[in-house]
């Protein structure tokens, strides 16, 4: 069975005549005849009764219509959303951490747009371990995420280390003590080290397993908290934001990992290179805050 042939049958039935059918395939009628043959041979079902009328519909027929059109249905979902797009030679798939999608997605999708102009690009949002997962069974081509990638031959990694730094709604906001300050979960390492420096605090009223969603929540009700450079940047500049003078500099680790199967994964390791070096760029310009 094949799907042309579904189709072929899809418009016999709409039409009602095998030769109204070939006219609006645009083929000839006997290709009409020999695609239903088949496909009634391949089912051992007589589907079509040809009569003076046109066409009529066999029990078989009439149960195979809802299947052809369910069928038919899925592959033009199946080619929107896996096919590639016209005009493009080749297509990436990405995983990112949804955390992380201002400060990095959108910079792999600018440079996928900007210098690699025949190749498209699907993004997908998952944690970790789907990305993981992802990488190994071919679903992603590239991933990026918060911690570290453990993958078979094939693969590479590489990271990059940006800076968190204490920001608040005032800039006398104090670094120890304050009552609005609002704990981030940036990993484990972080954990660690916070821990270690801020022993004596109390446990923060507010938390957040999202530095996007802190970063909302520090802004529409202040307060203070630990955000990337790259994250609040802007805000700094425009005085929404202020750096808090003296307080203790923690880093984090962003992964990122790609195929590099030769040959054909030449274009991707360029583009994985390229975004590392784009990202150093911007870190050294946040560097001043």
């Amino acid at each position: 069975m094949n799907l042309v042939a579904l189709k072929t049958l899809l418009a016999i039935i709409e039409t009602g005549s095998l030769i109204k059918a070939a006219e609006q395939l645009n083929v000839t009628q006997s290709t009409v005849t020999a695609r239903l043959q088949s496909l009634e041979s391949h089912l051992g079902q007589k589907l079509v009764q040809r009569n003076k009328t046109g066409a009529s519909l066999t029990a078989s027929c009439i149960k195979l219509k809802r299947y052809a059109e369910v069928i038919l249905e899925l592959w033009r979902q199946a080619q929107a959303e896996a096919g590639l797009p016209p005009g493009m030679a080749g297509i990436y798939h990405m995983g990112c951490l949804p955390d992380l999608w201002p400060q990095y997605g959108q910079v792999m999708v600018d440079l996928v747009r900007l210098y690699k102009k025949q190749t498209a690009l699907n993004s997908w949002p998952g944690l970790h371990q789907d990305m993981q997962g992802w990488l190994e069974s071919g679903v992603v081509d590239i991933a990026i995420s918060t911690s570290p990638f453990s993958l078979s031959q094939g693969f590479a990694t590489d990271h990059l280390e940006e800076d968190l730094v204490l920001v608040g709604d005032r800039p006398d906001r104090p670094v120890r003590f304050d009552q609005g300050y609002i704990y981030v979960d940036h990993g484990a390492d972080y954990a660690r080290e916070h821990i270690s420096e801020f022993s004596d605090a109390d446990v923060a009223r507010m938390s957040f397993g999202s530095a996007l969603w802190a970063k909302d929540y520090l802004l529409a009700n202040g307060g203070s908290c630990y955000l990337p450079t790259a994250l609040i940047a802007e805000e700094c500049k425009t005085k929404q934001l202020y750096l808090i003078k003296n307080a203790p500099r923690f880093t984090r680790r962003i992964y990122l990992a790609w195929h590099q199967n030769e040959p054909s994964s030449k274009p991707l390791i360029s583009l994985s290179r390229q975004f590392l070096d784009e990202m150093k760029n911007r870190f050294e310009a946040h560097s001043v805050l």
